[in-house]
């Protein structure tokens, strides 16, 4: 397991933790893309990171990635960036690990220059129920497909040149889940106005429509009706680093509440004096902790293939989401007016509770940890089955060892 950085990854996590400090300083105005920071985290090399070095690319890899991800977390950076960048890792996983060679040839340079491409995956209708998607794709003549349907609350809807559909294979039922990926420019897809959200104004998200767009087996990543396995894969990625940014998040916070608890004083001692002043403060690192080291080992998990990864996955999720909700409440009881009223505090908590939603809701990702708990039991008690000893055969008891051996 990762337990430590190399120094190699400690001075990528330094260098984006740089530049998320200076882009704060300067933050654009409400409700638009930093598109400056953007672009300056692809210069810095971010998608280098982890694009394959034959498209262009450095192949350092995922844990490197990891590192800058925590460093610009870390940096006191609002959240709304740093969920674009989780949403545009999860196309690079997409394209490295179930695309063509045509595919990653004419889409990772796109990513490597920064454009924006976004996932479509819930459906107005159903949400992040995919089994139950109405978005389909029909079989037309001459190896062609049609799709129709509609997708809502899509990061980067509003400004993305492409896009990675979940639709199903018309007529398959609850079966038949494919992913298309696909311009955002084909006739038939109309994107919304950008969503009027309670927070994390700066992540563009907005509802698409498709009306007969015509693809063929180019546009499909990977087969056509099996389509659920790779996209479990796809999310699995962002579920990790959703846990592992909403608790990097409460970083700078954190510091910043111990000087305030430090320096504010009631009743003639400082507020840190007052035990739970002191829990408060504890119970935000506790949880921080708890997300942080359930994400590395989620992500050791998820890269070696293990069986526990998917549900380690929704663990990490849950677990940073509810960090990040509970330490933006924590903060504000301990500013009292002062975190209620507009500013730092307040904006925090606003964008925090969007961890409750983004990556699946906590209902979701609870029966996903059920259904991975039933599969991986099912799955112990078939060895188990095979290699019991009848007891008449098992061995007796060896005797207790004599003094001295």
């Amino acid at each position: 397991m990762h337990l430590q950085w190399t120094p190699e990854q400690r001075a990528t996590r330094a260098l984006f933790h740089d530049i998320g400090a200076r882009s704060t300083l300067d933050r654009p105005r409400p409700g638009a893309f930093d598109t400056e920071t953007w672009h300056l985290l692809g210069e810095a090399g971010l998608w280098r990171l982890i694009v394959p070095k034959e498209h262009g690319g450095d192949g350092a890899g995922w844990w490197a990635f990891t590192a800058a991800l925590e460093g610009l977390a870390a940096s006191g950076r609002a959240p709304g960036l740093l969920l674009s960048v989780i949403a545009q890792a999860g196309l690079v996983r997409a394209l490295e690990r179930h695309g063509t060679s045509a595919q990653r040839a004419r889409f990772f340079p796109r990513l490597l220059a920064g454009e924006l491409g976004a996932t479509g995956i819930a459906d107005p209708d159903t949400g992040t129920d995919v089994r139950s998607t109405s978005t389909l794709l029909t079989a037309q003549a001459n190896e062609t497909f049609r799709l129709d349907g509609a997708k809502y609350n899509i990061a980067h809807a509003p400004e993305c040149g492409f896009m990675l559909v979940v639709c199903k294979l018309a007529g398959e039922g609850r079966e038949g889940i494919s992913l298309v990926l696909i311009d955002a420019d084909l006739p038939g897809i109309r994107v919304g106005a950008p969503d009027a959200k309670l927070g994390n104004h700066d992540l563009p998200t907005s509802w698409i429509t498709f009306d007969d767009v015509r693809l063929d087996y180019g546009h499909l990543l990977g087969e056509a009706g099996r389509g659920l396995r790779n996209l479990i894969d796809i999310v699995s990625l962002g579920r990790i680093y959703y846990g592992l940014v909403a608790a990097w998040c409460l970083e700078p916070m954190l510091a910043r509440a111990v000087d305030y608890a430090t320096d504010r004083e009631t009743f003639g001692v400082p507020i840190l004096d007052h035990q739970h002043v002191q829990r408060r403060l504890v119970d935000i690192r506790i949880g921080m902790e708890a997300a942080r080291w359930t994400s590395y080992a989620a992500l050791d998990r998820l890269l070696r293939g293990e069986d526990e990864a998917v549900m380690l996955c929704s663990v990490a999720k849950i677990l940073g989401a509810d960090s990040a909700v509970a330490g933006a409440l924590h903060l504000l009881r301990l500013y009292g007016s002062k975190g209620y009223q507009a500013g730092e505090v307040s904006d925090f908590l606003r964008d925090a509770l969007a961890f409750c939603s983004v990556g699946g809701t906590d209902e979701m990702h609870r029966r996903n940890i059920v259904n991975q708990m039933t599969r991986l039991h099912r799955r112990a008690e078939v060895p188990a089955a095979r290699t019991a000893v009848p007891p008449l055969l098992r061995a007796a008891p060896a005797p207790l060892a004599a003094a001295g051996d």
